[in-house]
């Protein structure tokens, strides 16, 4: 399901992404970018709800494969304050999106000078997730809920004035409609509730080999300490990032590998939900569209999967999207 999200997201990455990524601009005032464009999402799910019809299931299976289209849109809207090297900033930060962590933000930046950049912020997403309020209720009709998460994150880019970069993140996960296991009994939905807290820590190494290519791996931890037992989880996983800018053409790829354990057997298949992950997506710039130098034309591909111990938990999406992309 993680990984599904992402992928629907993933036209979300800024054209600038090269060298100096995330550096706080040498003069004050506005900067950022606006996305517009449109996604389309095949993916297996018996988890994502969406705009799926298969509100009735008929057994604990494997899921059937679904489309949606949609419009997409997003921004980072930033003000730099140059005399004391101070950032406030609202949506996406630029390197973030390349490590393809979504997730929009509130928050303040600071250069330090040769210190490196840390950051606070308050974390949360501005779409809530639909997922099924009962995924597992079979011969009924199936209800949406929204899934909505908010915390806060710290950060420090180009660590004590390295090429490293890391962040901490804790967030608290809400279930609007939580009946996960309603159909069976007290004990079993407890140990799938999903509400809860997610803490994570990433740290990255921004290579840049020659000028204009950047190779970046970073490796992800993430602890999912939820109310249902069944539900909680450890996942370790190592992103590589590599990127390459022209004066007319940029592109940025991703390729993620994980693994998740969770802490019990979910009560209803009797075994735990431990899966292998594996995603990957590039995305396409072509600069100055029209003669417009700001503008930029974007196209992404992308694939997700997770393949579990449970075949209901399996997943798997396909991801493409096209849009235009104003910096300013």
């Amino acid at each position: 399901m993680r990984n599904t999200t992402l992928l629907g997201l993933g036209l979300l990455v800024a054209a600038n992404a090269y060298a100096d990524l995330g550096d706080i601009p040498k003069e004050s005032g506005w900067s950022g970018f606006l996305l517009g464009g449109v996604n389309t999402l095949n993916y297996k799910s018996n988890f994502y709800s969406g705009d799926d019809n298969k509100e009735h299931i008929d057994s604990l299976g494997n899921a059937d494969s679904n489309s949606t289209f949609s419009p997409l849109f997003d921004a980072d809207i930033r003000y730099t304050f140059a005399d004391t090297r101070t950032q406030v900033f609202l949506g996406n930060l630029i390197q973030d999106a390349i490590r393809f962590d979504f997730t929009q933000q509130l928050g303040i930046r600071q250069e330090m000078s040769d210190k490196g950049i840390v950051a606070g912020s308050v974390v949360f997403n501005a779409m809530p997730i639909e997922q099924w309020s009962d995924p597992f209720a079979v011969g009924v009709g199936r209800q949406s809920t929204d899934i909505k998460s908010k915390g806060v994150r710290f950060a420090w880019d180009k660590i004590w004035g390295s090429n490293f970069y890391g962040s901490l993140t804790t967030r608290n996960i809400e279930v609007d409609e939580e009946r996960s296991g309603s159909q069976f009994d007290a004990a079993t939905a407890a140990k799938l509730d999903r509400n809860g807290k997610i803490h994570a820590m990433e740290l990255s190494y921004q290579w840049h080999f020659t000028p204009g290519y950047l190779l970046e791996p970073a490796f992800i931890y993430r602890q999912a300490d939820l109310d249902g037992s069944a539900k909680s989880y450890e996942s370790t996983a190592m992103q590589l990032t590599f990127a390459k800018h022209a004066s007319q053409w940029s592109f940025v790829s991703n390729v993620y590998v994980g693994q998740t354990k969770y802490d019990e057997a979910n009560p209803i298949f009797n075994q735990q939900a431990d899966s292998d992950e594996f995603a990957v997506n590039g995305t396409f710039f072509w600069h100055r569209l029209f003669g417009i130098a700001p503008l930029s034309a974007t196209l992404t591909a992308g694939y997700a999967k997770s393949d579990s111990e449970i075949s209901f938990y399996d997943t798997e999406s396909t991801v493409f999207s096209t849009g235009l992309l104003y910096n300013f």
